[in-house]
């Protein structure tokens, strides 16, 4: 029997600035789910560009987002 990895690339929006961010972790971790947090403080956009690029390409569950100092990340 072989273990399978799955990775997931996920977006927490906050309401407020003073929100506990550390509940992230304490959430998922727990569950078995390893957690690396980045671009904290980052305000995110969607980038319908590279969406449309690939998707047009063939891939069809695409979410694309770019900071507004960094290039687009792409799930």
């Amino acid at each position: 029997m072989t273990t399978e990895s799955t990775y997931a690339f996920v977006v927490v929006g906050l309401e407020r600035e003073d929100e506990p961010v550390s509940n992230i972790p304490d959430i998922l971790e727990p569950l078995g789910i390893p957690i690396e947090m980045v671009g904290r403080g980052r305000q995110l956009r969607r980038a319908p560009t590279a969406i449309l690029a690939l998707e047009l390409q063939g891939f069809v569950d695409v979410l694309a987002y770019q900071t507004t100092d960094g290039p687009t990340t792409a799930e």
